[in-house]
């Protein structure tokens, strides 16, 4: 499997949500390294619990910024965030439970959700937000 980073291709231009998306990059590809190196369950566990924070804390702050602007895609969004959630608590009591190889699985599910969620939907709500920083500019 490659390895898992963020690249500028994933960029949604959104600062905020960038640096965010980067981190969530990041931890995924920490929890990658542990896991094909055969790191101390306490370790991958240890990773898997930032990664389920920082994730929530992202999903919550994008709902709030499509919230506070009335968002159109608002539902449609969420609902994605909603299958990465149910994901992410499916796999993570796999891996509480020592299943190194639910690890993978998380990862390689993350890998493609994430490059798909950052390429159309946060890139649609990116462009909402920047368009609506433009309009309150006058």
């Amino acid at each position: 499997m490659r390895l898992f980073h963020w690249s500028k291709s994933n960029s949604v231009f959104v600062p905020a949500l960038d640096d965010e998306h980067q981190a969530i990059y990041r931890i995924t590809g920490e929890l990658q390294n542990a896991l094909h190196s055969r790191a101390p369950l306490s370790q991958v566990q240890e990773i898997l619990q930032r990664l389920v924070a920082c994730t929530e804390n992202h999903f919550a702050h994008e709902e709030k910024l499509m919230r506070g602007t009335r968002y159109l895609s608002f539902d449609w969004h969420r609902q994605q965030h909603g299958t990465a959630r149910k994901r992410l608590k499916h796999y993570g009591a796999l891996i509480e439970a020592g299943d190194r190889e639910a690890g993978l699985e998380l990862v390689k599910f993350f890998t493609h959700w994430l490059d798909d969620h950052t390429a159309v939907t946060d890139r649609m709500m990116g462009a909402h937000l920047r368009n609506r920083e433009r309009a309150s500019i006058r």
